[in-house]
């Protein structure tokens, strides 16, 4: 349903041809668009869709109206769009932005265009530019009235969820979910309300929101009734409801099932309710299911939630053997997941630089037609003039490149150590699974569960935190932890550790660059207490100074002495994290920096001291 509505928002080009536009002469091929390319696009068949454009471009060329030149543009943007051929597309969808600029009066051609580019630098990652067009695009229809509002609220929505706004992910959703009158449309502003609010934790806020849906008589509509009847019945089932909302969600289910619309989150939610309700093998035909559904969606994030279902439905019936044999499983989709992501990401840097040749070419043709007809208006101006011209030109170009070259290389940089960020030490996932296994053979459910709830809390917190340059104090310090109270479980409470922050009242304002400390506290772990036999202690300082936070991490292990190949061991996190503060300083243009002392070389005590100092920021 979601994919039917990004493609109206990429068809809707074609449809703009309000009141106050200038209209063709009878026989016009916009409907030509409307009516036989456009149900080709929506059904992805874009070979056939752009055969039947190039049938008609001797047609509208010879007809020279300039409405259905920029309806043919966009359309045929649209085509290389959905087969990703996105720097064939941007020259396609520029070229109709720059007809409707010089000929457009009313506004509505226009707007067509910033949409459709909006929509193809997001997929392109170019977020800032993104936004910067689908928010024209807003201003623009409001102030032509346009029915299009709705379109351009979930193109927005799209850019700030990957931007990772919150507030204003709320407010287009909400501004495009009042202005529907489609009840398709509404229903997919509905679903994205509701997993806003499961982002946000305000299950009150979602069950709220439902219930007045159900209390709406405006709309009839079987994809809205399943879809407020499946919202409904999860968010009473996580309340605690759990027999009320079962129904509402089988309910929802059987209209799905009607429409031939089931997928395997329904599955998934009614297994969690049915596990609630201690019907284990009911939970366990719908995660089944489940499974069957999400093989064809080829989710891997969803795969994983399955199996850890599994597992606990398992564990829960007293199968541990079974139990374990899930758990593998969920651990094998989430490397999955993991992997994906990297080379994902990986691909998308790739194609962004491969793309920065195309938009040289774009950009030099719009500045060559720029530059002939100021040419002709130039003629009768001097020879000095013109050299003068010339020489501003060429430093202006100079001065942008060298500004794009700056940016580039910070981006890639930041991009380099967000993978980095982003992977948990596979030692440590290793080792956690062996600890629950280790739980489970001893028969302990209820440590082995709290061991699963701490794990995927830390989990949580670090691919939340990875995804974010910069995150708060304390969702770093609360990550951190997660991670030494696991590694305690994990070494059977070989070292204690500590942390202090002073005159810190406002944790949550303090925002830092995540997963710096952690590494420190890992090698401490790992290295500095293999083999000895006085228990460890890790103790951590942090505290403001001037518009820094000094921070120390001190352990009373081995240190240095004594350990082979410690120069390759153990600088690896270091390069990591002084990179990263490199990278930081040059942002903040502010100086940071890195210390580690061997305290036996120093001050004969045992250990490591290791003293980071790096600039912070304020959350309004």
């Amino acid at each position: 349903m979601y994919r039917i509505f990004v493609l109206a928002i990429m068809c809707m080009a074609c449809n703009f041809s309000g009141k106050k536009e200038q209209q063709p002469a009878p026989g016009s091929l916009v409907s030509f668009f409307k009516d036989q390319v456009n149900p080709l696009l929506h059904n992805l068949e874009t070979t056939a869709a752009k055969r039947r454009l190039d049938s008609i471009l001797p047609v509208i060329t010879k007809r020279d109206n300039y409405v259905e030149m920029c309806s043919w543009l966009r359309c045929m943007a649209v085509a290389f769009q959905l087969e990703n051929k996105l720097d064939t597309a941007r020259l396609y969808v520029n070229r109709a932005l720059q007809l409707a600029i010089e000929k457009d009066t009313t506004g509505r051609q226009i707007l067509a265009g910033k949409i459709q580019t909006a929509a193809i630098l997001g997929d392109c990652k170019s977020l800032d530019s993104a936004l910067r067009y689908a928010r024209e695009a807003y201003s623009l229809a409001k102030k032509i009235d346009t029915p299009g509002l709705p379109f351009i609220c979930m193109k927005l929505y799209d850019i700030y969820e990957k931007i990772g706004d919150l507030p204003m992910q709320k407010k287009y959703l909400f501004e495009g979910f009042s202005r529907s009158t489609s009840p398709k449309h509404k229903t997919v502003f509905a679903t994205n309300i509701s997993s806003w609010y499961d982002r946000m934790n305000q299950v009150d806020s979602a069950l709220i929101f439902f219930q007045a849906l159900m209390r709406d008589s405006s709309f009839s509509n079987p994809y809205y009734d399943a879809v407020r009847y499946e919202n409904l019945g999860a968010l009473l089932s996580k309340k605690g409801a759990l027999k009320e909302g079962l129904q509402y969600q089988l309910k929802g289910m059987h209209i799905s099932r009607e429409l031939n619309e089931l997928n395997a989150q329904s599955y998934y939610n009614i297994a969690a309710t049915y596990r609630k309700l201690g019907e284990y093998k009911k939970d366990e035909y719908m995660l089944d299911t489940a499974l069957l559904f999400v093989l064809q969606e080829k989710n891997h994030a969803l795969q994983k939630r399955i199996w850890k279902a599994k597992a606990e439905n398992l564990t829960l019936q007293k199968l541990p053997w079974q139990a374990n044999a899930a758990m593998d499983s969920a651990f094998a989709y989430y490397q999955k997941e993991v992997d994906y992501s990297i080379v994902a990401q990986a691909r998308e840097l790739e194609a962004k630089y491969n793309l920065l040749e195309k938009d040289n070419q774009i950009k030099s043709l719009a500045l060559s037609h720029q530059a002939s007809e100021q040419k002709r208006e130039r003629q009768r101006n001097t020879i000095v003039r013109i050299i003068s011209g010339v020489a501003i030109l060429g430093t202006f170009f100079v001065w942008r490149w060298r500004r794009k070259q700056f940016k580039r290389d910070i981006r890639e940089e930041s991009l380099r150590q967000q993978l980095l960020r982003g992977q948990i030490e596979s030692h440590f996932l290793y080792s956690s699974v062996n600890g629950i296994q280790r739980f489970i053979r001893k028969g302990d459910t209820e440590g082995a569960a709290e061991f699963v709830r701490r794990l995927t809390r830390l989990f949580r917190l670090s691919l939340e935190n990875a995804r974010q340059p910069f995150v708060s104090l304390k969702n770093e310090l609360d990550a951190l932890a997660n991670y030494l109270m696991l590694q305690q479980s994990l070494f059977d409470d070989q070292f204690d550790y500590h942390i202090e922050v002073e005159g810190i009242a406002d944790q949550e304002r303090i925002l830092i660059p995540p997963m710096l400390l952690q590494p420190f506290t890992e090698n401490a772990i790992l290295h500095g207490f293999n083999g000895q036999k006085e228990k460890g202690q890790i103790n951590i300082s942090i505290k403001k100074d001037h518009k820094a936070l000094h921070c120390v991490i001190e352990d009373n292990g081995r240190g240095f002495q004594g350990e082979e190949g410690h120069e390759q061991k153990r600088p690896l996190s270091a390069i990591i994290n002084r990179e990263r503060l490199e990278i930081l300083s040059r942002q903040t243009k502010t100086p940071a920096q890195l210390t580690i002392i061997d305290k036996k070389a120093t001050t004969g005590e045992a250990g490591v001291r290791v003293e980071l100092v790096f600039p912070y920021q304020t959350a309004h």
